[in-house]
């Protein structure tokens, strides 16, 4: 039996306290390798270059900038998941550009352990990690944004039939390979189709799309999400 690679996480947070708790969580979990954990935006960016599969970062650090450590991530290591770290929903302003620039999730510090780990689960698999406490009040800065007129639009003229059950999909969590298997269509399709509704809602990225659906209630019903869509 092969044995399943374990996803490679770094951390880069300037709280040591914090640092090192993430740190033994993820070690003591032994479902994921730490690559490092260092509070240095230029130590942070040299484990970027070792390809990891997810990075932490705190995204309301005061000795680097955020955003511009999450751009030179990407640019480093285009595969590597980013999710930002935040003690509250005050941040939602700094939170909404961070997801423009591809964050692939925000988590609250105050998270519970077991919910911290099932979040990284998902992130590992390709999905996206979010704290439901802060997810209205980034909903409201998304409203506030030039794009709200045309996203407010009934959104089922806006996007086909196909475009809009991908919607619902993103809005309930899922990640292209659970989307391709309720839809009953490659993963290839799934891309094309989310690239096609993030430019129709004139948005940059799927989590914006995700989380402006569930606020809405474009979600799966539990039936669907058992049995999957017709």
């Amino acid at each position: 039996m092969i044995e399943r690679k374990k996803p490679n996480v770094f951390i880069l947070d300037d709280v040591p306290l914090f640092r090192k708790a993430i740190n033994d969580v993820l070690a003591a979990s032994d479902e994921f390798t730490v690559l490092g954990a260092t509070g240095d935006e230029q130590v942070g960016l040299s484990l970027a270059t070792l390809q990891p599969d997810i990075a932490l970062v705190n995204l309301e650090s005061t000795a680097f900038d955020p955003i511009g450590v999450l751009d030179e991530i990407k640019r480093r290591s285009p595969a590597c998941r980013i999710v930002m770290l935040m003690n509250s929903a005050q941040s939602a302003t700094t939170l909404l550009k961070a997801i423009q620039h591809e964050a692939n999730g925000y988590l609250l510090r105050s998270i519970e352990i077991d919910e911290f780990l099932a979040q990284m689960r998902n992130v590992a698999a390709g999905g996206m990690a979010a704290s439901e406490k802060i997810t209205s009040a980034l909903a409201d800065q998304l409203r506030s944004t030039s794009t709200s007129g045309v996203m407010d639009q009934n959104v089922t003229q806006l996007l086909t039939r196909r475009e809009y059950q991908i919607l619902r999909c993103l809005a309930s969590g899922l990640v292209n390979t659970e989307i391709a298997e309720a839809l009953r269509i490659s993963e290839g399709t799934v891309k094309v189709h989310v690239k096609h509704l993030l430019k129709k809602l004139r948005v940059r990225s799927r989590l914006e799309a995700a989380i402006w659906g569930a606020e809405r209630g474009h979600r799966l019903s539990p039936k669907e999400m058992r049995d999957g869509m017709q």
